[in-house]
Parts: C-alpha cells; structure tokens; sequence
C-alpha cells in the first residue's frame, strides 16, 4: 500500500507531430526538447521537495518538545524586560488623565506638571498657537458679522414678520461666534506648552 505524498506516478504524454518542418531542412531542432526536459526536471524537482518535507515534519512530530532551562530563562528575561519598560512609560491609569464624557486614552495625559497638555485639545493638538489665534480672530469676525447682520443691519425677523425667509448665511456665520472662543482657548493652552 503506497503512502499518500510520498509516491509519486509520472505519465508521459504525447505531442501532435507538426505537418510542417519547424526547422530548415536539414538542421535538427530542439527547441521541443530543452522545455520538455525544463518541465519534467521542474516537476521531478517539486515532487522530490514534498518527500522531503512530508518525511521532516513526520520526524518532527514524533518527538514532543521539551523545554529547557536556558528557554525557561530567556523567557524570563524577556518578559521582565518588557514589563520594567512598560512600567516605564506613562501607560497606568491616573484621575488626571479623565477628559470627562470621552474616552480616556492612557499614555497620553491631559495634566503634567500642574498645567493642561496639548492632548486636552483633541485634534487641534496638531495647530499652533499662531495658527490657533488667526482661527480665532477669523471665526470671531465672521460669527459677529453674522450676529450683527441677523439682528440690526439687516433685520430678519421684520423679513420674516412681512412674509420673506431667513437670510441662512447669517445663521451659520453667527454659530462660528462660540466657537471662536474655544480655539481662544486652545491657543492659549498651546502657547503655555511652548508650541
């Protein structure tokens, strides 16, 4: 009874003999040739590769692992070297890291050294003070500019009492007032951390 992966059957095939000659009379070819024998020692070769493998992981499988001693100890090392690393870094839990309803983020302190960091700001982390203030200014000229058009100016509640709509540019540039002062407020957290 022949194993399954280590006996191998090779059948020859036959090719149709071309009517024409490929070659000028006279000269042999053996263009057929070389890939014919390109492909059986390709094969011979793939079929050889898996007998072997199939033999080493039969060996491999019989014999159970056992650990040694000096695996028990490059375990050890290991492990405490990654633990004394991890209790290196800021990735413990602490009440000053709370941002309140969101999600707290361990490693990345909202408090340090008794002043707010750039992480209490979210994704505005990423501007700078400079660019903060302009931000600021910019979403405070906009937002009055709208507040003041919507109220005296340009007075919409005399268009609406008279049958017109609400001009909607001034409602979205009023809402641009609050928040320019929370990016008054970033700026001034990112000025205080030097950035």
């Amino acid at each position: 009874m022949a194993i399954a992966g280590t006996t191998f059957v090779v059948v020859p095939v036959q090719r149709p003999v071309p009517k024409a000659p490929l070659a000028a009379p006279g000269k042999p070819t053996t263009e057929g040739a070389s890939w014919g024998v390109a492909a059986a020692g390709l094969a011979l070769g793939a079929h050889l590769g898996l007998a072997v493998a199939g033999r080493v992981t039969r060996k491999a499988k019989s014999k159970p692992y056992v650990e040694t001693p000096a695996d028990e100890r490059l375990f050890e090392q290991v492990y405490l070297q990654y633990t004394s690393e991890y209790m290196k870094g800021p990735m413990y839990w602490h009440p000053d890291k709370m941002q309140g309803f969101a999600p707290d983020y361990p490693g990345r302190p909202i408090v340090k050294n008794g002043k707010y960091t750039s992480n209490v700001i979210g994704n505005l982390k990423a501007f700078s003070s400079n660019e903060l203030a302009f931000l600021s200014m910019l979403f405070f000229g906009v937002g009055l500019y709208g507040n003041l058009q919507f109220n005296y100016y340009d007075p919409q509640w005399a268009k609406v009492d008279a049958g017109g709509y609400f001009n909607a540019s001034y409602i979205v540039e009023s809402l641009l007032l609050p928040i320019s002062f929370f990016m008054h407020i970033a700026c001034y957290i990112q000025k205080q951390n030097g950035k």
